[in-house]
């Protein structure tokens, strides 16, 4: 039996942690294949890292399907599966790091800091997304440079070898769903 899990929300602790819940229970449960149905804007770069990495460790097979978009860090939670799909009018969405900081005084070391931890992190999402994929860092870091965004549609995605084909999503009747949004 498969589990299918279906991720339309933001990555944020809550959302994680929920996600992280759902392929540990499929997984304990001895399903022969998970797959992560996703639209995501992206959010927490350590919870999508940390997300990505576990879904590599699994020895089951993780297939993700992109239903939708994918943006920032959601990427690399969907480049972590085995097989990786995209629906037809699907997208990708490629940008560098953010920092949000409200009502903060920093002093210049620590600003210092938060730049050294924003490159770190893009650094991060960029080997992982290239080892995961096979599409060489310089792609990646190119896509996430551009201003506004790299943007790649489900064909341009085939091109890069990012996915391994465009297919309509298909859910099995009589299958258990387990969905996660934005609550």
């Amino acid at each position: 039996m498969n589990s299918y899990i279906v991720f339309t929300a933001g990555v944020d602790k809550i959302t994680a942690a929920k996600l992280r819940a759902a392929v540990t229970d499929a997984f304990n449960s001895g399903v022969k294949e998970i797959t992560i149905f996703i639209s995501s804007n992206g959010g927490d770069v350590f919870e999508g890292l940390g997300i990505a990495a576990f879904i590599r460790a699994l020895e089951v097979p993780v297939v993700t399907h992109n239903i939708g978009q994918i943006d920032s860090v959601a990427n690399v939670i969907f480049a972590a599966g085995k097989e990786r799909l995209a629906s037809p009018n699907s997208s990708f969405l490629f940008h560098g790091v953010v920092m949000n900081f409200e009502k903060v005084s920093l002093l210049e070391s620590q600003l210092e800091e938060q730049l050294t931890n924003v490159k770190r992190l893009k650094e991060s999402m960029a080997t992982n997304y290239s080892s995961y994929t096979g599409v060489p860092v310089r792609v990646v870091n190119d896509l996430m440079a551009k201003g506004g965004g790299g943007f790649l549609s489900a064909k341009e995605a085939l091109v890069l070898k990012i996915i391994d084909s465009i297919e309509d999503p298909i859910i099995p009747t009589g299958v258990n769903v387990i969905s996660i949004g934005n609550s």
